[in-house]
């Protein structure tokens, strides 16, 4: 999702007068050799989509028909888990991401050129199956699916559709006539350009789980959409709303402290200035938002981009921001870290410390070498990639950049520092990151890092079972033709740790064939269980939480010389391995409702039929992989 250089970006300011929202933009593209002109340019704004999710179930509690503080099943009763503890899930807890729900059941919810409900209409059912990865309110850990939910309350109340009610309740009022979702904006001309790897033009991807990411805008008009925040403006929602949406109940720092629908509402250097200040920031594959916005100075900022991230945008969007408050004689510190004083002894209490330690997809070893400095090391990466920090004067650590063992070590640029916290009883390494804001002035971020990994023993035979595993790929087997996956993460691979016993990379073994997801900790987000099963003799990942199934490596064929053509299956996807001939050409008919992907010795995207301006000769990669995706009677005629 971070591959491709910006192609294209376009920011809006918007700053009240009055009453009226003043909008000044300024757009640029920065792709050598494309230019595209992105003045009003529709773009998908993923996940700043929740706060129009928010914003509508906000609408219908200052209406009195939802209570927020009540459970989801009032509203949604067909809504079940395989866990008891989703009967106290309430509405607020699925906007400030508390539900305690897995994360993403990702399924077909990211399509290439397409649209489909069966992300909405499945979603019942899936979470039906699914467990909590704690008790509901216990702590923030960002959920997509804690949205979807929200979309489906809101058709629920309003006896509309999501896309109908955003329309009616939230557009028209505010005068937005480019925002909408894939069911009224699909394909249009007016759609941002993105890119694959900087210049490979791809087909627009849509997110269809609309109320967690699914809506699309112009920067323009998702400032138009942030002044209905302002202070005062009571046109989409009361002030009592607005404040309730704007605050959050979290005292620790390391913890998100998200609003409802917001991802941040409080900022220190902000609120230092006596300026309130909330930010939300969203991601599809290739399209990037940023949203930020002062209530009370009445300043609403937004930055879309194609390629780049929302953590990009959102730099941005605060450095306008900056600018926009010095014209209202508002003066913004984002004091620079100081340099940390090192002492190069740890003292004995972190030694203590050291052990392996997860997120949430990888394995760390922290030690501390000689008493020395702290040294944490990712052991499930290949490359083993190690980051040192020595203690300081303040009782924490800083990262340092060289080998400190040679005396030639500096404290990083970027600086990162990081402590250790218990929480319900558990040991848990958290940072504070700081960012760039303009040239200058840094941003702070904190977060938590890492959980202490709980000593999982299991028996020789389940160990056994998982060792024999061990770095074996299965590759995505039931994704829809369109489903971005192809291209994201095509593969899952299989990986286990001597340091780390009953352990498949951060997940626990249950028994020779199930996986359970281990991390508990705030910004645990998008955890999976997962399951093996044998299906004509071949092994079957099935990631249960996320309606994704991978298929073992073992039982995809060469693609040999004799091939002509390939038979489709809706959601089974045809996979081959190309072998080590090289300078291999395919040429591809390919009918309405499939697709073809292929896929160099790394598993890294070569070719995909959404490359809109690749004809149908396809080149192969030695060693690489090919699959064939479709619908029921289609056929991929092939000439090699």
């Amino acid at each position: 999702m971070k591959k491709n250089r910006i192609a294209a970006l376009a920011a809006a300011v918007a700053i009240a007068a009055v009453s009226a929202a003043i909008p000044v933009k300024a757009e640029h593209d920065i792709v050598e050799n494309k230019s595209y002109d992105s003045h009003d340019t529709l773009s998908c704004i993923g996940s700043v989509s929740k706060t129009f999710a928010a914003m509508a179930v906000m609408q219908l509690a200052d209406q009195g028909k939802v209570d927020i503080d009540k459970p989801i099943t009032e509203y949604l009763p067909d809504f079940t888990m395989a866990d008891p503890r989703y009967k106290d899930i309430t509405v607020r807890m699925l906007m400030n991401h508390t539900s305690g729900i897995m994360g993403t059941t990702e399924g077909d919810f990211m399509l290439f050129n397409d649209r489909d409900t069966a992300p909405h209409d499945t979603m019942l059912k899936e979470l039906s199956t699914q467990r909590l990865k704690a008790d509901p309110g216990n702590f923030g850990a960002y959920c997509n699916d804690g949205f979807e939910l929200i979309e489906l309350i809101v058709e629920q109340v309003s006896g509309q559709s999501f896309t109908d009610y955003i329309e009616e309740n939230i557009c028209k009022p505010l005068g937005m006539q480019q925002t909408g979702t894939a069911w009224n904006v699909f394909r249009t001309d007016e759609q941002v350009k993105t890119f694959w790897n900087g210049n490979v033009l791809l087909a627009t991807d849509y997110c269809m789980d609309l109320g967690s990411g699914g809506v699309h805008s112009t920067a323009s008009e998702l400032c138009t959409f942030g002044s209905a925040f302002f202070t005062g403006d009571e046109r989409m929602l009361s002030d009592k709303a607005k404040k309730e949406m704007s605050t959050t109940s979290v005292e620790d720092k390391y913890e998100d402290g998200f609003g409802l629908g917001w991802d941040r509402v409080d900022y220190a250097d902000y609120s230092a200035a006596g300026v309130k200040v909330i930010s939300k920031g969203g991601d599809t594959v290739n399209q990037h938002a940023g949203l930020v916005v002062a209530p009370d100075e009445k300043i609403s900022v937004a930055v879309l981009s194609s390629g780049g991230s929302s953590m990009y945008d959102e730099l941005m969007a605060m450095a306008l921001m900056d600018i926009a408050l010095s014209e209202k004689g508002i003066n913004i510190q984002h004091n620079t870290p100081e340099t940390k004083q090192t002492v190069d002894t740890v003292p004995e209490k972190y030694l203590a410390y050291e052990d392996i330690y997860i997120s949430g997809d990888s394995v760390y070893s922290v030690t501390f070498p000689d008493s020395k400095y702290m040294e944490i090391t990712n052991i499930s990466s290949d490359k083993r990639e190690k980051q040192q920090y020595m203690y300081t004067s303040d009782d924490d650590f800083v990262r340092m950049e060289g080998d400190i063992s040679s005396g030639k070590a500096v404290q990083a640029k970027q600086q990162e520092v990081v402590t250790f916290q218990k929480r319900n009883g558990v040991d848990h390494i958290c940072g504070d990151n700081y960012y760039e804001v303009g040239r200058k002035n840094k941003l702070s971020m904190s977060s938590y890092m890492m959980q202490r990994a709980e000593a999982n023993p299991v028996s020789d035979a389940v160990q056994s079972a998982w060792d024999a595993r061990n770095g074996k790929k299965y590759y995505l087997y039931n994704g829809k033709y369109s489903n971005t996956c192809y291209t994201e993460y095509p593969c899952v691979k299989i990986k286990t740790l001597p340091e780390a016993k009953g352990y498949v990379s951060s997940c626990k073994m249950i028994d020779g064939n199930n996986l359970k997801a281990a991390l508990v900790m705030p910004g645990g987000r998008d955890l999976k269980d997962m399951t093996v099963r044998s299906e004509n003799g071949y092994e079957v990942l099935d990631i249960t939480n996320c309606a994704l199934e991978f298929i073992s490596e073992d039982a995809i064929p060469e693609l040999d010389s004799s091939i002509t053509e390939v038979k489709l299956s809706t959601k089974k996807a045809e996979w081959f391995s190309i072998g080590a001939a090289e300078n291999k050409t395919l040429i591809l008919d390919i009918p309405d409702n499939a697709a073809v992907y292929v896929y160099d010795q790394y598993d890294r995207v070569t070719y995909s039929s959404y490359m809109t301006e690749y004809g149908n000769s396809v080149p192969l990669p030695a060693n690489g992989k090919i699959v064939f995706i479709g619908e029921d009677g289609g056929v991929i005629k092939i000439s090699q």
